[in-house]
């Protein structure tokens, strides 16, 4: 893996797209604060691991449902914690251009120099003219750093080659977290390699954001990735254990760490995300969202996380009530 740019060199390695835990104030689950002590306790553990940054308030963040005031409050919290001993990009997307201009220029204020990852356009589905001013309005208007994410499989909103490639040129467009299925032979994956080789003397970071993915990426020259099975200390090590890897040239040993954190990923994604997520951490879900217990086969898939994770994941225990 080699990553000559200065910018790129900024989304290299792991990055947590860390969950955003609450306390259970609220039965209704409309009004709950944020916990921040666990979520101190949560950081704390991944930097002794030695995570290279984190994203915070993204959608495994429950952006969607925090309030704008609590988004604005966790990423200072995350800012403060950390304190330099990481990276921090904020989470800061909208479908609605406005209101990405304005959650962007309220983040600036706890950090002109923190990139913000910004998703495409998601229900009222953007034509690509739409995405591409959409992305180039964030960057011009608010001076941010600005990373594309690329889900079209929560969004119904894929960033074509041609759009990346086009808004790749722009200085304060730094990289793109990909998260389609780039790993298998297919359009996405022929679509990634484009975008891989034509952004390949640019400034621009391409990364992960399937957790299955990391090798892959980094086969096609990628920097590294956004990780939500990483909020899990273990899991985080076996990814930066691959990067330090590719670091050393030694891509034919990538595979095997790539299948040993796949049940990290197959327990973390065994609902839609973040609700896994808060049964591991003892967190309740704003609604509309529901815990993991009460979805269709939820204490099956409760009771097989509690063994799984006796094994694989000791460090969740702390968080589990008897």
């Amino acid at each position: 893996m080699t990553v000559s740019n200065a910018r790129s060199q900024r989304l290299s390695g792991l990055h947590v797209a860390l969950f955003t835990p609450l306390l259970d104030d609220c039965p209704k689950r409309l009004y709950n604060s944020i916990d921040y002590q666990k979520a101190a306790s949560m950081i704390d553990a991944l930097l002794a691991v030695g995570v290279n940054g984190f994203v915070a308030v993204a959608t495994t963040g429950q952006s969607p449902t925090v309030s704008t005031e609590q988004h604005v409050d966790f990423v200072r919290f995350v800012h403060e914690r950390i304190h330099g001993k990481a990276r921090l990009i904020a989470g800061a997307g909208s479908n609605s251009t406005r209101e990405a201009v304005e959650m962007i220029q309220e983040l600036r204020t706890i950090d002109p120099n923190m990139p913000c990852l910004c998703v495409t356009g998601y229900y009222n589905n953007p034509p690509q003219e739409g995405l591409y001013d959409h992305f180039t309005t964030l960057a011009s208007e608010t001076g941010a750093e600005i990373v594309l994410y690329n889900v079209p499989g929560r969004t119904g909103s894929n960033l074509s080659p041609d759009t990346v490639i086009a808004l790749a040129e722009n200085p304060r467009i730094i990289g793109l977290k990909q998260a389609v299925d780039f790993v298998n032979p297919g359009p996405m994956r022929d679509d990634t390699l484009r975008i891989a080789k034509a952004t390949r003397d640019l400034d621009f970071a391409l990364i992960s954001g399937e957790d299955e993915g990391l090798a892959a990426i980094l086969a096609m020259g990628g920097t590294g990735i956004v990780s939500a099975s990483a909020n899990i200390p273990e899991a985080a090590s076996l990814y930066l254990q691959m990067l330090s890897l590719a670091r050393e040239g030694k891509d034919g040993e990538l595979t095997e760490l790539q299948q040993r954190v796949l049940p990290f990923v197959r327990q973390v994604f065994c609902r839609k995300s973040p609700i896994p997520l808060a049964a591991m951490f003892g967190s309740p879900v704003f609604q509309p969202l529901t815990p993991l217990q009460a979805t269709a086969g939820g204490e099956e898939a409760w009771a097989e996380m509690k063994t799984w994770a006796t094994e694989q994941a000791p460090s969740l225990l702390r968080w589990w009530k008897s």
